[in-house]
């Protein structure tokens, strides 16, 4: 209800994402949890207003929360951010190092690594050539005790290691966040970013409108990109970052009016081309036309018959 009505009025969408994400079990299941976020994930997906999704300063989002906001829901329309002190995974570092870092692995990291592990081995490797019952027993027994002296420590360096995965920098690296920002900025960001994206947003609907159903937003955007960067307020492909410069461009339809009016014509001749495929439809076109030029004002009707006229001719 609340994101119908946020949609029809056409408002943008801010999330503070800060969740360590539910067990997805059955006590989720039984509790509605399951199926609260499958409804958020269904409103978001058909969300069409910019969403914006931050991580805030010393936030954390984890497992089905993340699942649930995450920016491949609404590539169209949802942008994710994160603070640079901002952690965020799927997994936890410990429940990553039981998948990624079990103890067999640990192991044989100790083995390659650790001079002492490396030299017993090599000792007990020479025992079992000579057949030496006594130092091969004593060798595994030292094996034995040095790699669960070792555990811990390795354990540890592998959970250090999961949490280098978890930080903004390597959410950025990934493609998972679209920037990194400090929190005593974002404030300033997302006022500027939001103005520039209601702008993009607001031609994208007047390209669609222009062009019909059919037109896709990301080809309604790769289009109005074109022709911003082919003007000449653009100066190369860093000018569409130039927020002032796009704006500038936008604020004077003179600069795309050209290019809707096309896109018009285009969106007509497709109509009437699927009109030309029955003869009962084309024998009831003048009388369409009639009573399409009697809605329209004097000055306006024999403009548009004049047009006719000359197309006819």
């Amino acid at each position: 209800m609340v994101r119908g009505d946020f949609n029809r009025e056409e408002l943008p969408l801010f999330i503070l994402a800060n969740w360590r994400g539910f067990s997805g079990g059955q006590r989720d299941l039984f509790e509605g949890i399951l199926q609260a976020g499958s409804t958020i994930v269904e409103n978001l997906r058909t969300y069409e207003q910019p969403i914006f999704v931050y991580l805030p300063m010393m936030g954390e989002l984890r497992g089905g929360a993340w699942v649930v906001v995450d920016s491949k829901i609404n590539l169209n329309h949802i942008e994710m951010y994160a603070d640079q002190t901002a952690k965020g995974n799927v997994l936890e570092p410990e429940g990553m190092v039981q998948i990624k870092f079990r103890t067999k692995e640990l192991l044989e990291c100790m083995g390659r690594l650790d001079q002492q592990l490396i030299n017993l081995k090599a000792k007990l490797q020479d025992a079992k050539s000579s057949r030496a019952l006594g130092s091969i027993e004593s060798l595994q027994q030292q094996i034995n005790s040095r790699e669960k002296q070792l555990l811990p420590v390795y354990t540890q360096i592998a959970t250090k290691f999961a949490e280098l995965h978890d930080t903004p920098l390597r959410m950025a690296a990934k493609g998972e966040i679209r920037e990194v920002l400090d929190w005593r900025k974002s404030r300033s960001f997302f006022c500027q970013r939001l103005r520039r994206r209601i702008g993009e947003h607001s031609l994208i609907n007047s390209v669609r409108d222009a062009a019909g159903d059919h037109l896709s937003h990301e080809y309604a955007m790769s289009l109005i990109k074109n022709w911003y960067l082919s003007s000449n307020i653009s100066r190369g492909e860093d000018a569409w970052l130039d927020d002032e410069s796009f704006f500038t461009w936008k604020n004077d339809p003179r600069n795309y009016e050209d290019k809707l009016k096309e896109l018009r014509v285009q969106k007509l001749l497709l109509q009437l081309t699927s009109i030309g495929h029955s003869v009962l439809e084309l024998q009831a076109l003048p009388q369409g036309f009639s009573a399409l030029l009697s809605r329209v004002e004097p000055p306006m009707r024999a403009k548009l018959i004049e047009e006719l006229r000359k197309v006819i001719n």
